[in-house]
């Protein structure tokens, strides 16, 4: 019986591999949550850190991208564009026809 050979390349296979079963999970919640971008950047970075590290890398790239994906959305992170189109308001009577 031959011995078992482990390669680099047998190493960055089974750890993209890992990344990318463990990186569904995201994507799921992702979808579900309707945040489906962070759900496949989750994907890709858990794969990529998979491939790079194994788990090492994995476990705090869904650690992020989970937190990421629960983490509600701040009204006054997308703050609106206000514009100002007449600084000096005119007084128009209400009573007047035309103004209704």
């Amino acid at each position: 019986m031959e011995p078992i050979r482990i390669t680099p390349y047998t190493l960055i296979l089974v750890g993209a591999v890992l990344g990318f079963l463990l990186g569904l999970i995201p994507l799921i919640l992702g979808i579900v949550k309707k945040k489906t971008k962070l759900g496949v950047a989750a994907l890709i970075a858990s794969i990529v850190g998979g491939a790079i590290s194994g788990i090492y890398l994995i476990v705090p790239v869904l650690a992020v991208f989970t937190y990421l994906i629960f983490k509600k959305d701040n009204p006054n992170d997308n703050p609106v564009d206000v514009r100002v189109v007449n600084e000096n308001p005119i007084d128009v009577k209400i009573d007047q026809s035309e103004n209704r």
